[in-house]
């Protein structure tokens, strides 16, 4: 998804909350080991060859052309525990602040500068198994991008249980009221979710993890709701409103086993949706298998991925942006990550994708297209 700039914004805020973080720490208690204000984050510089500039629904026009394009993105958060039982954090991002699936900004507008916003503040309390958090927050549920892009974070109400002593199996229940859209004259739109998940320690080299989730989307109007927002789901006949209810069916396991290789462990990635609110085009499914890890220095990790996903299988206004396609695709993904020292890594990401159900007319063809980005990262 593209991120153009919003030049009057620029960096104001940036500098003012940096400011902010300085008078806090200055005029903190003096911080003990236990206690830190730890900063962290992480930035990103792409290169990302289309070829193609592919179409965002069915029947769209298509560029017959390369599209090249330069990418950032910078994230630095702050993390302070209050006491043994409260944690406060934030975290500021680049991209642009209508558009909550991406922190990417792409750069071009004859230098204009780069926009910057808020996309974490939140508080949290931890006592034995049990987690609260409020404000806006990472997704707390186990996810692919399928169903949540990664840049997507949560706003409202969250809650979770660790069941312990159970042996080989650790239970989790989480729980979150999501807010989505709050109107003064309208009915809010909300999301309401919960997830049961079971970590199962098969033995010492095999790990496991499923999921089962529910999320009930409750969307009352679409009037603040932009183009990035809609995508590729269906509209109702007066376009004011989704053609389908979206009530998620969301199945994910993942299984890692690290007896083939210290340097080379086995990770399986699968997930399966179903949306109960749509009558049909409701389907969608993920397989992911990675060989490696990206943890220290020279490490190499490969990934291979497929995903295949009807109109009305997801809300594509929280699934992935790694291409245009937010629903209605087949794709394949190939990537390589290589550590080259210590936090900071590179990567090769390949994007083999098309529209998994055609329009009719015989003057749109179903080509494959082909998305290549080149990343440098570097974590501190």
């Amino acid at each position: 998804m593209n991120v153009t700039y919003q030049p009057e914004r620029k960096l104001k805020g940036f500098s003012l909350l940096l400011a902010s973080l300085a008078l806090f720490a200055a005029t903190s208690p003096v911080q003990s080991q236990d206690n830190p204000l730890n900063f962290g984050g992480d930035f990103r510089v792409r290169h990302e060859i289309t070829t193609k500039q592919e179409p965002t629904t069915a029947g769209s026009a298509v560029f017959d052309g390369a599209r090249n394009r330069e990418v950032v993105r910078f994230r630095f958060g702050i993390n302070r525990k209050i006491n043994g039982l409260f944690n406060f954090g934030a975290r500021l991002a680049t991209g642009s602040p209508d558009d909550p699936n991406t922190t990417d900004i792409t750069m071009g507008d004859f230098f204009n500068d780069l926009t910057i916003s808020l996309d974490r503040a939140y508080m949290e309390m931890k006592y034995k198994g049990l987690f609260l958090t409020g404000g806006k927050f990472a997704n707390p549920y186990l996810t692919t991008e399928l169903v949540w892009d990664g840049d997507v974070n949560l706003q409202g109400f969250g809650a979770s249980h660790t069941f312990s002593g159970l042996g080989k199996i650790t239970p989790r229940l989480t729980g979150v009221y999501s807010i989505i859209d709050e109107q003064t004259i309208r009915d809010d739109s909300y999301l309401l979710g919960g997830q049961v998940e079971f970590g199962i320690s098969a033995s010492p080299d095999v790990s496991l993890r499923l999921g089962g989730g529910y999320y009930d989307y409750t969307i009352n109007s679409l009037v603040n709701a932009g183009s990035g927002d809609i995508l590729s789901n269906r509209l109702d006949s007066t376009r004011t409103g989704y053609f389908s209810d979206f009530d998620l069916i969301d199945v994910v396991a993942t299984v890692d086993h690290r007896g083939l290789s210290q340097r080379f462990p086995f990770r399986f990635v699968g997930n399966y949706v179903k949306n109960q609110g749509a009558d049909d085009k409701n389907t969608g499914f993920g397989l992911d298998l990675f060989l490696g890890q990206a943890s220290k220095k020279h490490d190499l990790r490969f990934q291979y991925g497929y995903t295949q996903t009807e109109t009305d299988a997801v809300l594509a206004a929280f699934s992935h942006d790694n291409t245009t396609l937010a629903t209605n695709y087949d794709q394949h993904t190939v990537a390589v990550d290589y550590v080259v020292v210590d936090n900071t890594i590179l990567n090769v990401t390949w994007y083999y994708y098309r529209l998994h159900e055609a329009p009719g007319s015989t003057s749109v063809q179903n080509d494959f297209f082909s998305r290549l980005r080149l990343n440098a990262l570097v974590k501190f």
